[in-house]
């Protein structure tokens, strides 16, 4: 057999050695990473020390009144920031003067997060333009922002110690 032909089909279809040897290692190869990526189990959950406190949040920069303020509290950034399977617990507040407030009891102690928008229109979702971007006021705790989407949970990450209140002010933009 001519050395220019080894990685060509042969007559029947079938690759010739040296090529199928390629095929069946990048195979393997790219199997055992998705097998890999597919088992590794997820990282486990921040053990939170014991005790609760409670998160008191003021909430300024509303354009109006219309509407009501939604607010948010993530205990880890699992559904972060916008599931509410996830959520810990959820405020509806109205808003009087551009502000709004609302209060969050029995927190348990440890890393939380807060999320928050203005709903204009009352469906109790965030509405967005054609590019995806909130056509609502919205803003996050420790003022976190991100170029394009949401923070993430870090960067809005709080801590809260058992038996503490803790007073946060968010500016809704």
């Amino acid at each position: 057999m001519n050395p220019t032909h080894r990685n060509r089909r042969q007559p029947g279809g079938t690759v010739a050695e040296p090529a199928r040897i390629v095929q069946r290692a990048a195979l393997v190869l790219l199997t055992a990473t998705f097998a890999a990526c597919a088992s590794a189990p997820p990282p486990p959950a921040e053990p939170r020390p014991d005790g609760q406190g409670r998160v008191e949040i003021t909430l300024t920069g509303f354009p109006s009144a219309e509407g009501q303020a939604l607010v948010a509290l993530f205990l880890s950034a699992d559904g972060w920031p916008d599931s509410e399977g996830s959520v810990f617990a959820t405020a509806v507040t109205a808003i009087s003067d551009g502000r709004a407030a609302a209060v969050f009891d029995n927190v348990p102690a440890g890393p939380f997060a807060i999320s928050a928008y203005h709903d204009t229109d009352g469906d109790r979702e965030l509405d967005t333009g054609a590019l995806g971007i909130p056509s609502e006021a919205y803003g996050f705790s420790a003022d976190a922002r991100s170029t394009f989407g949401p923070p993430k949970f870090d960067e809005a990450r709080l801590e809260l110690a058992a038996g503490e209140t803790k007073h946060i002010s968010i500016r809704v933009k």
